[in-house]
């Protein structure tokens, strides 16, 4: 008996891995394509079930959550590695202005702006040293857009997930409660 309850939970714990990889595979394609409906029609498909896939909910959910912390740290990363090579490579301190997470830090790494006061600060810049510089913020500026657009869409994933699964669990213990199995629950908790 004991050997069927272990190989059902086997069998159960392999189905919610495989439909979290399955779940994270389209959370990889909504960024590549810039969009969400690959992620919703599977978060629809698990809310389809009798009863609705709480468990695979969950767990994808705080898949998101971890890719949504690692995209942020990434994003302040690649903000931080640029003003410190401004800074120490080119004297140009940028200062409390920039802030990783926020859209004004961003906007002051504009690569027109801050090659002007390079520029400015570094009167004998080569223009080798220019070049290098502008392809630096370029390359920054891109990389720190495309991420601020990841995080944007796993926010607004994580989000819509999260709202679902708060939804069904207060369905559920609606329903659990109006069958009486409060009563049930009443009586052995006492």
């Amino acid at each position: 008996m004991m050997d069927d309850y272990d190989a059902i939970g086997l069998s159960s714990m392999a189905e919610l891995n495989y439909l979290r990889l399955e779940a994270m595979d389209l959370f990889e394609r909504c960024l590549t394509e810039g969009r969400t409906i690959f992620l919703e029609a599977f978060i629809e498909e698990q809310i389809a079930q009798e009863p609705p896939r709480l468990d695979v909910l969950r767990d994808v959910a705080e898949d998101l959550h971890q890719r949504l912390l690692s995209l942020r740290e990434y994003h302040f990363d690649v903000m931080e590695r640029t003003t410190r090579t401004l800074s120490d490579d080119f004297g140009l301190v940028m200062g409390a202005a920039i802030q990783a997470g926020s859209s004004e830090g961003a906007a002051s790494l504009e690569p027109a702006r801050v090659l002007s006061l390079v520029r400015d600060l570094n009167p004998n810049l080569s223009s080798r040293d220019e070049t290098l510089v502008r392809r630096m913020l370029e390359m920054s500026a891109e990389t720190a857009a495309q991420l601020r657009e990841d995080i944007r869409m796993t926010e607004a994933l994580f989000m819509y997930i999260s709202d679902w699964v708060d939804g069904l669990s207060a369905t559920i213990a609606r329903r659990f409660w109006s069958d009486g199995r409060s009563d049930e629950y009443s009586s052995a908790v006492q």
